[in-house]
């Protein structure tokens, strides 16, 4: 084994080592854990020094502290994971930085890979390796791994600056997001394009990778659909799909209002008031003045006692319905506008006000076949489909 180490013939002055890990530290890199099974135990460690090294052969280099009791094994099995975390696991992270003599697996979602090591549940992706081959390098082990098997789902990295874990996104790929995502809305690409990475990428100026970034974004906005033969689509709204999006917002907000009636504090109540108010400052004579700022003000409208019911899964089921985008996408100046949807909003306000249940739960039902009307009214002059 050949052990790395300063050439005796070129001797350099030593750094400080407190100095070079706060300048190292200001290198932003991906966060993994790096799993094995040795003797029947599982271990596992936290690790950021990892780099793909070949294509061909497809290997990685992955460092491991000396003392540790995954290098160890790792040594000892020849085998490894390496898993690289998503960005809403710096807790697994943390977990596996940690020394502990207790078990950090338990708890925590586990599965067997094809090569027998254990691969963390929910990560963005998973390497299996062979170990190739292992020098020393200071206080490191250095391991050069052969893939085995390999595999990823969309999402976004976990990353590490500084010491802290944290989500990682970058200027160009949130740039790169909303620049797709005003094509799309605007009704540059037709419903059921498809949308290619690389062209996409040319015509924006932008890296492929952070058009696969806004991609997978908007297929969470729900403005686009993942076909398994054709890649990326544009997914395609017509009255049906719209009044299925309404009736699901329906079910929130009657369940929002059993929670919240007769339960908002005067502020809050002067609040839900203003924000009625202000929806109908963009309509006129029957007809919207300003779509987009409608589109955001009747949104905040709507979240408003679901957001006051505190139950964090009930408003983000409601924002996964992704309304203000359906909105965005069938409105326009031309479409007719009952003058009764404002006139809901206050009537609604009124009724909390009273603290009358039945009458919110009617106006509510009421205004949403309005609002249902409306959106296929745009559907409709855009050929009934978006």
């Amino acid at each position: 084994m050949e052990t790395l180490g300063r050439s005796t013939e070129d001797p350099a002055p030593a750094v400080d080592g407190t100095v070079f890990r706060g300048v190292i530290g200001s290198f932003m890199s991906g966060v993994v854990v790096i799993t094995t099974v040795s003797d029947g135990q599982r271990h596992g460690a936290t690790v950021s020094a990892v780099s793909s090294l070949s294509l061909d052969p497809p290997m990685l280099l992955v460092c491991l502290h000396a003392n540790s009791a995954t290098q160890d094994a790792v040594s000892r099995s020849g085998r490894f994971a390496v898993n690289i975390l998503a960005e809403g696991q710096g807790d697994i992270a943390e977990r596996f930085a940690r020394s502990s003599s207790t078990d950090k697996f338990d708890g925590v979602a586990v599965s067997v890979g094809q090569s027998g090591v254990p691969v963390l549940g929910g990560a963005l992706a998973v390497v299996e390796c062979r170990v190739a081959e292992a020098v020393t390098g200071g206080t490191h082990r250095v391991f050069l791994g052969q893939v085995l098997h390999a595999e990823a789902t969309e999402g976004s990295p976990l990353a590490y600056f500084r010491g802290k874990f944290g989500k990682l996104e970058l200027a160009q790929d949130a740039q790169t997001y909303l620049r797709l995502r005003r094509l799309v809305l605007s009704r540059t690409f037709g419903p059921n394009t498809t949308l290619d990475v690389e062209s996409l990428a040319n015509r924006i100026s932008a890296s492929p990778s952070s058009v696969y970034y806004a991609l997978t974004r908007l297929v969470g906005d729900n403005l686009i659909a993942r076909d398994p033969a054709r890649g990326h689509v544009v997914r395609p709204v017509d009255a049906e799909a719209s009044d299925d999006a309404h009736d699901a917002k329906l079910a929130i907000e009657l369940g929002a209002a059993e929670l919240t009636v007769g339960k908002l504090t005067d502020g809050q109540l002067a609040e839900f008031a203003r924000l009625a108010e202000a929806t109908g400052s963009h309509i006129s004579a029957g007809r919207f003045t300003d779509v987009e700022s409608y589109i955001n003000a009747n949104s905040a409208f709507h979240a408003y006692p679901i957001t006051t019911s505190g139950i964090t899964a009930l408003r983000n089921a409601y924002d996964q319905l992704s309304l203000p985008d359906l909105m965005a996408r069938a409105l326009s100046t031309e479409v007719d506008v009952s003058d009764h949807l404002v006139d809901d909003h206050r009537r609604l306000v009124d009724a909390y006000r009273r603290a009358d249940l039945a009458a919110a739960k009617q106006i509510i039902i009421d205004h949403n076949e309005r609002a249902k009307a409306t959106q296929r009214a745009g559907i409709e002059r855009a050929g009934g489909q978006l």
